[in-house]
């Protein structure tokens, strides 16, 4: 897994209200580097960006998605998730020439919930992106992995020319089958990773 233990040292409950804490040294530059004109998602039924729109950014994310269980014989609630965003553009567009490598490379930017249904992504020199979920589709294995989304940019709060975002190629981050044994009010959190095409 390529989840790094950074996110025990920063406050769960803070991560809902605010951005998640990056790295020390974190670059500034959330553009990407590499061509990505000649760039295709991975198979997927979601609506796909119309013609007008460019990919900016792929960027892969680390983190948790976050659950509460209101009685132990509830089934759990999902109350949004953290990650840290790394540059992933050169590696999905050469993958014969760059690796990610999240060990060393250092974040350029975060991914919270501004509250319950609003995901933001946080990156320095794009902007920030307030969004809504527009669309779902299950990952190829459902059983293991959180669902593949369309994002659309929110006018309000939103600073950055970004349009939308698709969540692709998730790993992890399903909510436990029940809240058995866990005490009313505690929060569940699942590691994850995915790939967050950005389009503007």
């Amino acid at each position: 897994m390529l989840y790094s233990s950074i996110f025990a040292a920063c406050a769960l409950p803070l991560a809902f209200a605010a951005p998640f804490c990056t790295r020390q040294n974190s670059t500034v530059n959330g553009t990407a580097t590499c061509d990505l004109s000649n760039v295709s998602q991975p198979a997927n039924t979601l609506t796909p960006p119309s013609a007008d729109l460019r990919l900016v950014l792929i960027a892969h994310g680390e983190g948790t998605q976050n659950y509460t269980c209101a009685t132990p014989a509830s089934a759990p609630s999902a109350i949004g998730a953290i990650a840290e965003l790394y540059n992933a553009s050169c590696a999905v567009a050469n993958p014969t020439k760059a690796q990610i490598n999240m060990e060393q490379a250092a974040a350029i930017g975060n991914h919270f919930f501004a509250d319950l249904t609003t995901p933001d992504f946080n990156i320095p020199g794009l902007g920030n992106t307030k969004s809504k979920k527009v669309e779902e589709v299950a990952a190829p294995n459902p059983s293991a992995d959180v669902k593949w989304l369309r994002l659309q940019a929110q006018t309000e709060g939103t600073t950055s020319q970004v349009k939308f975002i698709y969540r692709l190629n998730t790993v992890g981050g399903l909510a436990p089958a029940n809240c058995e044994g866990r005490a009313a009010g505690e929060v569940v959190t699942v590691q994850y990773q995915a790939q967050y095409w950005i389009y503007a």
